[in-house]
């Protein structure tokens, strides 16, 4: 087996969070309040910079609870992702939402495009293989003369992520903007390749 793997800044970044909205009797009134909660949140992220195309649903649910539980009625949650292209808008966007009144706030960084680092990590990960094998014959006093299969593991990318919370981040009343540190993504494959040796 073969390990490839590159390391590389990332260059795009990714903010999840929720708007909860919530009434005791009505779910067409917790709708529509979601609904606004949702429209004040997204003219608040597009006014730092990013385009409303990069903000997207992720996850819509209306939810109710009955008595005799201490929060009966319905609650409705909106979870969705921003894109961000611009790293330094990545803060920004934080806050912005923060202010607006989303909750479970969270971030990861990775690769727009990450089809050139996955092909030279399978590169990577072929090399590897081929420098174990041909080392294992060598001390069997074999030489390699085919290969009888390949099979490719699947690729992973770890996300970097912000250094706010390590995953999410919180919004105080100081206000201080939002600062994170990126680190570097991981693009990792993995072959399988069977030899065939011969003295």
């Amino acid at each position: 087996m073969g390990t490839g793997t590159v390391t590389l800044p990332p260059d795009i970044a990714y903010v999840t969070a929720t708007v909860e909205t919530y009434d005791g009797h009505s779910a067409s009134v917790a709708v529509s309040a979601n609904s606004e909660e949702y429209g004040r949140l997204a003219s608040a992220v597009v006014a730092v910079g990013i385009p409303r195309s990069d903000i997207t649903l992720t996850w819509y649910n209306v939810s109710y609870t009955a008595p005799p539980n201490s929060r009966s009625g319905y609650t409705v949650d909106r979870m969705f992702n921003v894109e961000v292209h611009r790293l330094s808008l990545a803060g920004s966007v934080i806050d912005a939402a923060s202010q607006a009144g989303a909750t479970n706030i969270g971030v990861y960084f990775g690769l727009a495009n990450g089809d050139a680092a996955n092909q030279e990590a399978l590169q990577r990960a072929v090399e590897d293989a081929a420098a174990k094998a041909t080392a294992v014959a060598s001390a069997a006093h074999l030489h390699i003369v085919a290969v009888s299969r390949v099979q490719v593991g699947d690729v992973a990318i770890p996300q970097a992520t912000g250094t706010a919370g390590q995953l999410y981040a919180a919004y105080s009343q100081i206000r201080v903007p939002t600062q994170l540190d990126t680190g570097n993504t991981t693009v990792s494959q993995t072959v399988t390749i069977i030899y065939l040796a011969k003295p």
